[in-house]
């Protein structure tokens, strides 16, 4: 059976958020963290064979543990490296799961992560391909990938992904 884009998508956020930030995303969320606010929120878009974007939205709470950890220090109080931190996370999981998806022979090349807090969360409407949620110590994050193209495109996507347990080389996200 053929791996998702949503399963692929799910491997590659949980290995970031416990690789780079040391925090375990649940699937399931306690009734503590299902209330907890997504109020942090970056974007990366990509282009490449496909384009599209990845967001990132995890409570505020979060922050400072995701920057603290990521940085090796006790407390990361400061919002701008907080911010820094977590368009970080945006741009490994989205150069994680790109070769995942689309295959290790795909060049993509990726925008400069933003802050889109207070931005609306669709942009005209579009739907995510993709969706990843879940607890993360006292809050959750949400993670969207939203593809665009034409019908041959994103078929070609598709049926060029990656096989689950391959994994793309060095620099072949751009």
């Amino acid at each position: 059976m053929p791996t998702t884009t949503a399963q692929l998508l799910r491997r590659a956020t949980a290995s970031t958020f416990e690789d780079l930030a040391f925090l375990f995303l649940e699937p399931e969320c306690s009734e503590e963290q299902a209330a907890a606010p997504l109020d942090a929120a970056v974007s990366v878009d990509f282009h490449g064979p496909v384009r599209g974007r990845l967001t990132v939205r995890v409570s505020s709470m979060l922050m400072p543990t995701i920057a603290a950890n990521m940085l090796g220090e006790e407390q990361a109080r400061q919002v701008p490296l907080q911010r820094d931190a977590l368009g970080e996370v945006a741009n490994v999981v989205c150069g994680n799961a790109l070769p995942m998806i689309a295959g290790a022979d795909a060049v993509f090349r990726l925008d400069a992560p933003r802050w889109i807090a207070d931005e609306p969360r669709a942009r005209d409407g579009d739907a995510p391909a993709a969706t990843v949620s879940g607890g993360v110590d006292d809050g959750r994050a949400e993670v969207e990938l939203f593809l665009f193209g034409t019908p041959e495109q994103l078929h070609a996507l598709q049926t060029s992904g990656a096989d689950a347990t391959s994994t793309a080389p060095a620099g072949s996200i751009f």
